[in-house]
């Protein structure tokens, strides 16, 4: 399923790993979104902390193909040693930017609470229309105890409280605030996979909300998935 010659550049993120960007990531990609419209009735809201749309959780024999695209031509440059445990779905995200859960106002981070371990994630683009949007990526601006609060309190708070402590709006995140500098934003492109480390803060690209749609062959579906693996005890 995965292209075993894809092309692949690496774009440096300051401070953190390299995005590795792999165009042609799959032979036949336009399995996928045919995947997904069948099941389209199979497809669940996401809890609004964790997606702000739609997910169909992916077989395990299916995120285990992404483990060999991984060693292949991300580990070496996230520093990971080998894949511990992973899991992947199917998303279209889907909501306007006023119903989203303060935690999407916000970058995201994927981390782990333990120096020997780390977290990829992957992002598959699987939509022809680049205008629905890529990735953003961010550099912090506060200390380490101001993102932490930030972060405890989008997941605590509710939209009213959050808006009012932090001064955030209610939107996707898509440029430099008084949190964090913006750094890239890596476009979409039909087959294109993303795999970054889970660190670094980022977010969906979405320029206008209102062309988010429920339809798996019109709006953004992607296949995302998350890699928890060990480091290595020593650099390459």
């Amino acid at each position: 399923m995965f292209n075993p010659h894809p092309q692949v550049q690496y774009l440096p993120l300051d401070g953190q790993a390299a995005c590795v960007v792999i165009d042609d990531a799959l032979l036949a990609p336009e399995r996928l979104p045919a995947f997904a419209q069948a099941y389209r009735e199979d497809f669940q809201a996401a809890p609004p902390a964790v997606f702000p749309g739609l997910q169909l959780r992916m077989p395990e024999e299916f995120t285990a193909l992404l483990h060999d695209v991984f060693r292949d031509h991300a580990r070496r440059a996230l520093g990971a040693r080998r894949v511990l445990r992973s899991a992947s779905r199917l998303a279209l995200l889907t909501s306007p930017a006023a119903a989203l859960a303060p935690t999407h106002w916000i970058p995201r981070r994927e981390r782990t609470f333990t120096s020997e371990q780390c977290i990829a994630v992957a992002e598959l683009f699987l939509f022809h229309d680049t205008t629905l949007g890529g990735t953003h990526f961010f550099a912090p601006r506060v200390s380490a105890q101001v993102l932490e609060q930030l972060e405890h309190d989008a997941d605590a708070l509710s939209p009213d409280a959050f808006s009012q402590r932090h001064a955030i709006a209610a939107d996707f995140p898509h440029a430099s605030s008084a949190y964090f500098a913006h750094m890239r934003t890596v476009p979409a492109r039909w087959n294109r996979l993303l795999i970054h480390d889970g660190a670094a803060f980022h977010a969906p690209a979405i320029a206008d909300p209102s062309r988010l749609a429920t339809d798996p062959r019109q709006g953004r579906l992607t296949l995302q998935a998350v890699l928890v693996c060990s480091r290595n005890r020593v650099a390459w």
